[in-house]
């Protein structure tokens, strides 16, 4: 981020897609269905608290939200992603493995009732 010509501060726009000039804008009561405030906690994680701004595209003036983070959070919530994707892959291994345990086992269960079936003489 960087500031503008305008005195507001070039920044990713969701909605034009690209870095374009945004300035702040208070948050009303209501705006975005939300409280107004800047300051905001997670009351179940006491420890993830950030900052949050409102924002008026001067390109496309349309507004969203902004928030600022602790940067430590960022590297949690990337470390968890990258857990949650090797716990998905593993998964999708595992699952295919056992359908193929499963299958082996049906086959073995149908071999030994073939066995059971057999009348074996003894001499």
């Amino acid at each position: 981020m960087s500031k503008g010509s305008e005195g507001a501060t070039q920044m990713w726009c969701p909605d034009c897609k690209k870095i374009a000039v945004c300035k702040a804008i208070p948050v009303p009561a209501g705006l975005f269905g939300l409280r107004s405030g800047q300051r905001w906690i997670k009351t179940q994680h006491p420890d993830v608290q950030w900052f949050r701004r409102a924002r008026e595209c001067l390109d496309c003036g349309r507004w969203h939200l902004t928030a600022e983070v602790d940067e430590s959070l960022l590297g949690e919530l990337c470390d968890l992603r990258e857990t949650l994707a090797e716990i998905k892959k593993n998964a999708e291994q595992y699952r295919l493995e056992s359908k193929k345990a499963a299958t082996s086992l049906r086959k073995l269960e149908k071999s030994l009732g073939l066995l059971r079936g057999l009348k074996v003489k003894r001499h």
